[in-house]
């Protein structure tokens, strides 16, 4: 398998697509910290809208006959570009003819192919939210801070960044950790301690959600391999708070978006498999490849919170 710089010329295989657009890797959870939000074009700009409605009028009575106080509403700009993620890969037919027995060699080409796609994606995302640069509200912790630390206190810190986000005027509704920050939280004293009836397990990602008063606590377990296979873990020791909005369009404020090209050729909904024979008859074999065409992008900086190094 390889990739490719752009789509395969060929036939957009329909069920090998809804089968692409189905498959979930249960350890990743970009999807759930950037909701999709689709877009007609593969490049375009969006609006930023301003802060108007959290600004107090202190005059706002009208004598009569006169005009009504004017506002004024700022809007300013930002671009997407939704380029194509795409990989290949060549089934040949002593090939195909070899795996009858293990299955169906096309669907698991798809399923390797998107899973390396989504991985891409994941590693993307927990790259741009750990950058400080970046995510602008944040905190870097050290030795006695650290939740790896028993005497630590991680409900003042995620306190700290709910206060923080909600300045933007909404509620941060999700913390999203690595596992190795999930690992030390689940049996932390100071939040076990909450828990008087079941202090003879581990905690849930529930359980910390109810704890720490969000919607969802996402535990991002995806591990990537080097090319010396090499294992680290995609999230690392940082904690995520922010708000997202599970039915996200252009104009809410969740912190980060994906924008997906909806209507990108050969696809459906910005996800397609492609087929194609090969274009020397004597390869004997036949080409798939998959696309996806996305950007990741944080759009509301001010509905974020890194908690940078929250494990030793």
């Amino acid at each position: 398998m390889g990739s490719v710089a752009a789509p395969l010329v060929g036939h957009q295989d329909a069920m090998l697509t809804n089968f692409a657009k189905k498959f979930v890797n249960n350890e990743l959870i970009a999807d759930r910290i950037a909701p999709a939000v689709p877009v007609g074009r593969q490049t375009d700009k969006y609006w930023i809208y301003g802060r108007e409605s959290q600004e107090l009028l202190e005059h706002q009575l009208r004598a009569s006959g006169a005009p009504a106080e004017r506002i004024r509403l700022t809007l300013s700009t930002d671009t997407y570009s939704c380029q194509s993620h795409a990989l290949a890969a060549e089934i040949s037919d002593e090939g195909r003819a070899g795996y009858a027995d293990a299955g169906d060699i096309e669907q698991d080409a798809v399923q390797a192919m998107i899973g390396k796609i989504l991985l891409q994606r994941e590693d993307e995302l927990a790259t741009m939210l750990g950058d400080t640069a970046q995510v602008t509200n944040n905190v870097t912790l050290a030795g006695a801070d650290q939740w790896s630390n028993d005497a630590s206190t991680p409900g003042v810190h995620i306190q700290t960044a709910l206060d923080k986000i909600v300045e933007s005027g909404v509620r941060g509704n999700f913390i999203a950790v690595g596992w190795q920050v999930f690992a030390k939280l689940r049996w932390h004293p100071a939040v076990r301690a909450t828990f008087q009836y079941h202090t003879d397990r581990a905690l849930t990602d529930a359980d910390l959600a109810a704890y720490f008063g969000v919607e969802a606590f996402l535990v991002g377990a995806a591990v990537k391999l080097s090319k010396a296979a090499a294992i680290s873990f995609v999230w690392g020791k940082n904690a995520i708070v922010g708000y997202r909005s599970m039915s996200a369009g252009q104009q809410d404020v969740s912190g980060v978006k994906n924008f997906r090209w909806s209507g990108a050729p050969g696809t459906s909904g910005g996800i397609g498999v492609v087929k194609a024979r090969h274009s020397d008859p004597s390869a004997k074999s036949d080409i798939v490849g998959v696309d996806d065409y996305y950007h990741q992008k944080i759009t509301a900086v001010q509905a974020l919170y890194l908690i940078k190094s929250a494990v030793a």
